[in-house]
């Protein structure tokens, strides 16, 4: 498999698990926390796909992201930069995310510019060495890798952890 190839299958399966494990949820249990350190799916989800948002759209092709395209801080009363990496646990626990319907669509246009972004992916692109905190000058590829799909699993087991406190389905095998 071309890492191309690679990247669109495993970043595409992500997708496909984020919106399993949001478009069920009421808003409620969005917002649940299960304990008190704990942050809730909606917080998780909104913090991947923004941090996917950035990468792609801003740090590797220097375009305006969807939720500064869409205005969605201002609409949500959300940060404008942020993604919640190093975000005060606090403000973290606190965020209200609009419903899991309106957020799931801003997730779909974060997915579709990838997977734009995706299908023009070159081995001198994925080759390209970018910077990016706190990873430094890295290729492209591991920044995809990276941030998309290492963090992306591990932020998608604390979905599927917080809906089984819930009593709902988790992974599905």
């Amino acid at each position: 498999m071309e890492p191309k190839e690679y990247l669109a299958h495993f970043v595409g399966n992500l997708h496909r698990e984020y919106e399993e494990a949001i478009k069920d949820l009421t808003q409620e249990q969005f917002q649940f926390r299960p304990f008190e350190d704990a942050n809730h799916i909606g917080f998780t989800a909104w913090h991947w796909v923004r941090t996917e948002d950035n990468i792609v759209q801003f740090v590797l092709q220097r375009q305006p992201t969807v939720w500064v395209d869409k205005g969605l801080d201002t609409a949500w009363n959300l940060p404008r930069v942020e993604q919640g990496t190093g975000m005060d646990p606090g403000q973290a626990h606190e965020m209200q995310l609009p419903a899991p319907a309106d957020f799931l669509d801003y997730a779909r246009s974060v997915w579709e510019r990838t997977g734009a972004y995706f299908e023009g992916l070159t081995k001198d692109e994925l080759d390209r060495i970018v910077k990016v905190n706190p990873f430094g000058e890295v290729p492209v590829f591991q920044i995809l890798g990276q941030t998309l799909v290492a963090h992306g699993n591990m932020h998608l087991g604390e979905l599927h952890i917080t809906r089984q406190f819930q009593g709902k389905s988790g992974f599905n095998f």
